[in-house]
């Protein structure tokens, strides 16, 4: 049996093996990361020698983009189909500022299906020094740091590392590196760039949280690299968000270090220039109008996105969530008066546009289910199911899974006492996917972006295409309720008297 003295001679001999193997642990691990750091430096001048270690650089070309989360068309194919054609673009990258402007001509399809040719219009984007500061706003410097140069300059201020990545069956040297900028949760936004074997800046991606597609993902891909006399750069570029079309554009010529980039590249006048983030959401006052038994119109006035609170016997059914959260917020509180010990279990989405989808991350926190078209549940369901770890919204705080329920042609809620009807509207052109719901009992259409026109004005193509499916429908209502409020009560007169009926 070992003796107390052995005992306490192998314990004393054990700690110390265990402190020289954490001491060593600990220099390994701080010997790595300096490999790693001084792996990111090299490999960051090893692509900014590749580009051609450029202190300014234009190109031009032919893009396109997309109203996003919205349509760019006359006819909307999807909730990102189709994309509206650049011409003439043009882009300048200042590394000195820096700063990045890009532009270009655009023919405007006209809005909410309305009837005539499209307009020109210019397509322009800056980031100017002052947003391009990465303690600032992250969403208005990311364009400027997405792309390869911008990444590569970012990437050699902010402490970048570096590791090894196979993607696509493609190997890279994956270089990382924050903005000292935090997101509204706290948490850090990060930046990636895939550099191959050449050192090319193939792939940028980072992360921005957006209220309805969460931790959305933005990625930028450099394609078809090549020497445009004398400067490298990227034939074709395409930027994705949420896995989405955002941006594309076929580059046909660049230039290094342009004599005129200070023209090219102007400061925005009053500081404007890529979007940033929204203010604090203004107090929302709700007024409910009672349309029958259990059954209300919920409005915050002027500009309200308007929502109606349906009773069953055993749950509330919302059409439409509000928008923006502090709408859908103020919303539930209102139903939940209204109709007190009844959950919400249903929230009705007419249609999946931004305007329209404000409210629903509150709905979907608060268990209810989102009805919608099937043509709109994939979008629905990947954006609300991406992690929130970016933002401090309701959903961020109190996560839930997503779920939605689809309607085709038709699909009807009753309970023997309440029944709602709703109904696709094909072939209109402001969304393949868009909703009306009717209520028979009270005689009552509502539906989203059917708004009437102004006296005296025509009702636009959007307008014109839902008379003839209520014809068809054989609908009997008498309100005829939007989305977006109307100053007064209308009827199935005036929707009538509209398309001169």
């Amino acid at each position: 049996m070992p003796t107390e003295s052995y005992v306490r001679f192998a314990l004393t001999r054990e700690v110390l093996l265990v402190r020289k193997f954490t001491v060593f642990t600990i220099c390994l691990v701080f010997l790595c990361g300096n490999a790693m750091a001084q792996d990111a430096k090299t490999i960051i001048a090893n692509a900014n020698q590749a580009l051609g270690n450029l202190n300014s650089i234009t190109y031009s070309g032919a893009g396109a983009d997309i109203a996003f989360q919205q349509c760019g068309g006359v006819v909307c194919q999807g909730t990102h189909d189709p994309m509206r054609p650049i011409t003439s673009y043009v882009r300048v990258i200042d590394l000195t500022g820096p700063a990045s402007r890009q532009a270009g001509a655009t023919n405007n399809p006209p809005g909410g299906g309305a009837t005539g040719p499209p307009a020109p219009g210019t397509f322009n984007q800056v980031v100017s020094p002052q947003q391009a500061d990465v303690s600032q706003p992250w969403a208005n410097s990311l364009e400027l740091y997405i792309t390869p140069w911008g990444f590569l300059k970012g990437a050699a201020a902010n402490n970048a590392t570096a590791s090894r990545r196979r993607v696509n069956g493609k190997n890279y040297n994956v270089v990382t590196w924050m903005p000292t900028v935090k997101a509204p949760s706290g948490a850090p936004y990060v930046v990636n760039g895939f550099i191959d074997e050449q050192n090319m800046v193939e792939r940028v991606e980072t992360w921005i949280g957006d209220n309805i597609m969460g931790d959305m993902q933005i990625l930028a891909t450099y394609t078809g690299w090549k020497d445009f006399g004398g400067v490298k750069a990227p034939a074709k570029i395409v930027q994705t968000r949420g896995g989405w079309p955002f941006f594309e554009v076929n580059v046909m010529a660049a230039k290094a270090n342009p004599p005129d980039v200070a023209t090219l590249a102007p400061a925005p006048a009053g500081g404007g220039g890529a979007g940033g983030g929204r203010g604090a959401a203004p107090a929302l006052a709700v007024t409910s109008e009672k349309l029958g038994e259990g059954l209300y119109r919920l409005t915050t006035g002027n500009g309200s996105y308007d929502s109606m609170v349906i009773e069953f016997k055993d749950y509330i059914m919302l059409l439409e969530a509000g928008q923006p959260e502090a709408r859908g917020l103020a919303y539930i509180a209102e139903a939940k008066k209204l109709v007190p010990n009844k959950p919400i279990r249903y929230v009705m989405n007419t249609h999946p546009h931004s305007d329209h989808t404000g409210g629903l991350p509150a709905l979907v926190a608060e268990g209810a289910t989102i009805i919608t078209h099937k043509n709109n549940e994939e979008f629905l369901l990947r954006a609300l199911n991406t992690p929130r770890t970016l933002l401090a919204d309701t959903l961020a705080k109190n996560p839930r899974k997503a779920k939605v329920e689809t309607v085709g042609d038709k699909k009807v809620y009753s309970d023997g006492t309440r029944t709602v009807e709703l109904y696709h509207t094909p072939g209109v052109p402001h969304t393949n996917g868009m909703l009306i719901a009717y209520i028979p009992k009270e005689k009552i259409l509502f539906q989203g972006d059917f708004s009437l026109p102004a006296a005296g004005a025509t009702a636009n193509d959007h307008i014109k295409a839902l008379v003839p499916i209520l014809e068809k429908l054989n609908l009997n209502f008498d309100r005829y309720i939007n989305v977006h409020t109307s100053a007064a009560p209308q009827t199935k007169a005036d929707l009538w008297k509209a398309v001169g009926k």
